[in-house]
């Protein structure tokens, strides 16, 4: 009987040393946690603190001074359609050539669901001899739901729509997109209204098939002084107008409604000829 006792004794002591190690590996990670947390919030505060520094990174070129620094554009991209869902197991952006059958079953018009029409004003604007020669300061992409992303004019849009709305699903889950092996964001959310991040002395213009003003875009640009920032405002959506809240001026190239990367590759060649961009 002493015996058993004995070892009950023993097994008890066993149990308690195990809990007592137990409960110090967890407050020591409680700890490291405190202490991890501590490093993000540090960090996060110091990219927020730094986010308009110019760093020097490997194949991209720090930006000119404002002495030195030739006119450029600003492009905003209104209505666009990336839309996210879940579909199956995975988070994915709505596209009517792969979620037909998600659409028609929860009764969606497919026609509101295209993010092709933003992917492809992207390969304009991106793939422009306007934008090589470093005219394009940035590119904004305001959402149907009223995210705004910023997109920087280096970064590199992947080719086939697949690749590109998977790309765009991460960054909608994760707030931004960074170069390989680098902390530079290439595509980044940032805050509402867009009018704030747009730059000062610029003159926004709008296109739309709907407005009284035609004008030729040729003599339109050339007309405008060099001194002036532009902006140009552009539909990314299959049907209906952009906001003109913010818009200077409304203007119409076309008799016929043109599709958003037919307007942009005109406004990329109109500018590339103003300024002689060969």
């Amino acid at each position: 009987m002493a015996k058993k006792r004995q070892l009950k004794g023993e097994m008890l002591k066993h149990c308690s040393k195990r809990r007592l190690e137990s409960k110090a590996r967890e407050e020591e990670g409680i700890r490291e946690g405190e202490e991890g947390l501590k490093e993000t919030l540090e960090l996060t505060e110091n990219e927020i603190k730094n986010q308009d520094s110019v760093y020097e990174l490997p194949g991209i070129p720090l930006a000119p001074s404002n002495q030195n620094m030739k006119p450029g554009i600003v492009f905003v991209l209104e209505k666009a359609s990336l839309v996210p869902a879940f579909v199956g197991k995975r988070y994915q952006i709505l596209n009517p050539d792969e979620h037909a059958d998600f659409l028609r079953k929860k009764n969606l018009d497919p026609y509101h669901y295209r993010p092709d029409i933003v992917h492809e004003a992207l390969l304009q604007i991106m793939g422009s001899r306007l934008c090589m020669a470093g005219r394009v300061q940035a590119v904004y992409i305001k959402t149907d739901e009223g995210v705004l992303i910023k997109v920087e004019p280096h970064a590199n849009i992947p080719k086939t729509l697949g690749r590109f709305c998977a790309m765009m699903s991460e960054l909608l889950q994760k707030f931004s997109i960074k170069a390989k092996g680098k902390r530079e964001k290439l595509l980044h959310l940032v805050q509402n209204p867009v009018t704030q991040h747009l730059p000062v002395n610029s003159l926004k213009i709008g296109l739309s098939f709907s407005s009284n003003k035609a004008v030729q875009l040729r003599d339109k640009v050339s007309a405008i002084s060099d001194d002036v920032n532009l902006v140009f405002v552009v539909g990314a959506m299959a049907h209906g107008k952009i906001d003109s809240e913010y818009i200077d001026d409304l203007i119409s190239v076309s008799g016929y409604p043109l599709s958003a990367g037919v307007c942009l590759r005109r406004i990329c060649i109109a500018l590339e000829r103003k300024w002689n961009i060969g």
